[in-house]
């Protein structure tokens, strides 16, 4: 129902954006969090001990120190998200989902 309010429809590729959004963003979220906690505290308070202000802290320190993590977050995420995509072409999204369906289970072949 709310796919079908945001969309205007919940089949295909419309209709599935939103059910994806909606898992992706809190997994995404919570791995990008994890990888600014890793920033050594040091550094922080280093550049607080400098007068940076809070912006000069996130751009300066705590972005540069993070990317590594925030690049594997992304990756992660990508990753899942092409394991939703596979399940989303049950409802017609097409892609992975679809092709499995339709050379594997609609024509019984197993092995696709």
């Amino acid at each position: 129902p709310l796919t079908e309010i945001i969309t205007g429809t919940s089949l295909g590729i419309l209709g599935t954006l939103p059910p994806l959004i909606a898992g992706a963003t809190p997994f995404f979220a919570r791995l990008v969090e994890t990888a600014l906690r890793e920033v050594d505290r040091g550094i922080i308070e280093a550049i607080q001990a400098m007068g940076a202000t809070t912006r000069q802290i996130i751009v300066k320190a705590l972005l540069p120190e993070a990317r590594p993590g925030i690049l594997a977050a992304i990756t992660v995420t990508a990753i899942a998200l092409v394991s939703f995509t596979a399940m989303a072409g049950a409802v017609g999204a097409g892609g992975l989902g679809d092709l499995a369906i339709r050379y594997g289970y609609q024509r019984f072949q197993n092995d696709v």
